[in-house]
């Protein structure tokens, strides 16, 4: 059975809220990634997973093939058309101020920002309990002040309301995640808006040259994680039972799983986002 309980700063020792800071400052969002707070219920794997694969995180090579992804996943939106439906129409309807559009533009960068970078480290983590993987990494990049000085608030699934958590049965069905994402649940407060976005990710999921995209981005992905270097992690944390690493890997493979298509749509809706004009009224 996958990981299912997801833990909280205010949950986890001190050791774990230290590696939940670090991995903000080192992905560079203002977020804790929810892999973290679901591998937090394993503590001794994860101290060993970031152990070992902060340095990799945050060197030039790491955030080269991140930037990489970015370019390629921006590519293939750009190269298949895709696209959601007129954001500024869905936004104004919706109520949304000039000043929630802008907070909200920066709230959708910082996940199209992380997601790419995410999805390669899931990958890390899957090589680390496949026996690991050599390589080398030469320097490390300097850290950015955003994920030191910015702190958003994701929303735990239970705290959504009734529309929202019909929303969230619907991904899960055609999303095939067993966890819905953190860039749906920051829109639970607007299930409206949840819903449009939602709407427009799942017919890209319908569409079949975005299929064909999905299944080549997963190819692509691989490609990025040669020279990266992956630690043995059942050899690192050997206190972990087998019932435990069975859910691990479920949970990881599941998450992994989801990453291409959701990283190209949340292309799509990062292209789609409005240019800022008169159109909406200051709050």
């Amino acid at each position: 059975m996958a990981l299912i309980r997801v833990l909280e700063e205010n949950e986890v020792p001190a050791g774990v809220r230290r590696i939940y800071e670090d991995a903000r400052i080192s992905f560079n969002v203002p977020f804790v990634p929810s892999i973290f707070k679901l591998a937090a219920n394993v503590p001794e794997y994860l101290t060993a997973v970031w152990d070992d694969l902060a340095p990799v995180v945050r060197s030039r090579e790491f955030q080269a093939a991140g930037h990489a992804f970015d370019e390629y996943l921006r590519s293939q939106i750009i190269e298949g058309g895709w696209h959601f439906h007129d954001q500024q129409e869905s936004l104004a309807a919706h109520r949304f101020s000039r000043t929630d559009v802008e907070l909200l533009g920066l709230v959708i960068s910082s996940f199209a920002h992380a997601m790419p970078r995410l999805g390669l480290f899931l990958r890390l983590m899957q090589r680390g309990y496949s026996g690991g993987q050599p390589g080398r990494v030469t320097g490390l990049r300097q850290a950015s002040a955003s994920g030191r000085l910015m702190s958003l608030h994701v929303p735990k699934e239970k705290e959504a309301a009734l529309r929202a958590w019909l929303i969230y049965s619907d991904i899960r069905r055609n999303g095939g995640v067993r966890h819905i994402p953190a860039f749906f649940r920051v829109l639970s407060p607007y299930p409206g808006y949840l819903a449009s976005v939602w709407g427009d990710t799942k017919k890209l999921f319908n569409d079949s040259g975005f299929r064909q995209a999905r299944e080549e981005t997963a190819k692509r992905m691989t490609g990025y994680l040669r020279g990266l270097p992956v630690r043995d992690h059942r050899a690192m944390a050997r206190k972990v039972t087998p019932a435990q690493w069975r859910d691990i890997e479920e949970t990881v493979d599941g998450m992994a799983r989801g990453v291409p298509q959701f990283s190209l749509a949340m292309a799509a809706w990062q292209r789609s986002f409005p240019l800022l004009d008169g159109r909406f009224a200051a709050a």
